[in-house]
């Protein structure tokens, strides 16, 4: 039996085997051959997309963890306001980058379940290409829609593959097994709706990007046509595979030379996982860290000038102890943060040593003032610079100045 086209009747006396096989052997169904050719693609890119988002999801949770907005900022995550100001790139990176590790599982899921078989009815080199393109369209949704919010995942890619599949079933239905593409009419449609309809209950859930995704999904396939077994890849698809893959590596080499977020750290595995336990994110640390420091700073200097820093000794030697130990645990937000709290920090210790001297000596000396005054010169120093890196870089980290008196 044949494979003929739509328009022409069927026939049982073949002229020629059909899709090369010995006309020796028993005519097979073209159904049956049709899903046997597409099994038997490889599926790559699926893998590759996999591997891509867990390793970055890894990186992340090194870097003081994909849920802290000083590592989303330093990985790519979609910024309205960094995209502004020139970082096209996170157009693209935002795709591969998730926000803790249940929004990385729900879509690797999705993407394992409909990226193999968008790129075996595609080819790979048509599935890699729609797929950069439609993560692009997604982002491009947020950025015009979800201005105010930043947002990062595949799920507008996704959307876009499910576009693609809802297309693939209706324009190649007399192209393919009728079973096939009645199955992927009747099945896509509602998983598209119940995960919109999801999208618009749940408001951290970014819409904006999925429709962005999923209408460049069916606008592409509306105009790609899928691999039909026993056929090759147009060179302009492969041609096209190299472009979106250089796309992506150029963007997160962008990423990687203007790194300027956490310093990989194993320690910050315990940390990235604080949020799913109920504890302090990375940016709480940070505020609580700095607040603790300059109650304890502003409550020693008190002390040293009213004369109650022998009474009060013990108190103030614990207190200040206690900021100090908080700082060397600050969770790192960029170099330049780090910098400042570390001198914040040598600041404090100073303070703790001449704290430590008071009580020893027993008795206020002029030196220790003379001490006070200086350290205090340092500490206004350091503390303005501080508040100055807050302005400028804060809101990249979750962070607003609250001025306070000591």
């Amino acid at each position: 039996m044949t494979l003929n086209s739509p328009n022409e009747p069927r026939t049982t006396t073949p002229s020629l085997p059909p899709y090369g096989f010995p006309a020796s052997e028993a005519p097979i169904h073209p159904d049956l051959l049709f899903i046997t050719d597409v099994r038997r693609r490889a599926i790559p890119f699926t893998y590759a997309l996999l591997a891509t988002n867990i390793v970055m999801y890894l990186l992340m949770e090194l870097s003081g963890g994909s849920m802290n907005e000083a590592t989303l900022m330093a990985f790519g995550v979609k910024s309205n306001a960094a995209i502004d100001q020139g970082e096209v790139w996170r157009l693209i990176t935002p795709v591969f980058i998730h926000i803790g590790v249940l929004h990385l599982v729900l879509n690797s899921y999705a993407l394992w379940i409909v990226g193999q078989q968008v790129e075996r009815l595609y080819g790979s080199a048509r599935f890699i290409t729609l797929y950069v393109l439609m993560g692009i369209s997604g982002v491009t949704g947020s950025y015009l829609f979800s201005p105010n919010a930043l947002s990062a995942g595949a799920s507008g890619a996704i959307f876009g593959l499910f576009g693609v599949l809802l297309v693939f079933g209706i324009r190649h239905r007399r192209r393919v097994p009728q079973f096939l593409s009645r199955a992927i009419r009747v099945g896509i449609l509602p998983v598209i709706g119940i995960n919109l309809v999801i999208g618009f209950l749940i408001p951290v859930i970014d819409n904006a990007a999925h429709i962005g995704g999923l209408l460049s999904g069916m606008a592409l396939a509306a105009v790609v046509g899928f691999e039909a077994p026993g056929s090759r890849t147009p060179g302009v698809f492969q041609m096209a595979r190299l472009v979106a893959i250089a796309s992506v590596l150029l963007s997160f080499y962008l990423v990687g030379a203007r790194y300027d977020g956490p310093e990989l750290r194993m320690s910050n595995l315990a940390r990235s996982w604080n949020p799913l336990l109920g504890r302090q994110t990375t940016t709480e640390q940070f505020i609580q860290a700095v607040n603790a420091a300059q109650r304890s700073f502003g409550a020693a200097r008190r002390a040293i000038r009213d004369g109650n820093a022998v009474a009060d000794n013990e108190t103030l030697s614990s207190t200040l102890g206690n900021s100090i130990d908080l700082l060397r645990d600050v969770p790192s937000l960029s170099a330049a943060s780090d910098q400042l709290v570390e001198e914040l920090e040598d600041t404090m210790e100073q303070l703790y040593v001449l704290i430590e001297d008071i009580g020893r000596s027993g008795r206020l000396r002029t030196d220790h003032t003379r001490s006070l005054e200086a350290n205090l010169s340092r500490y206004q120093t350091v503390f303005r610079n501080l508040m100055d890196w807050i302005d400028t870089d804060g809101e990249n980290y979750g962070l607003q100045r609250s001025d306070r008196d000591d």
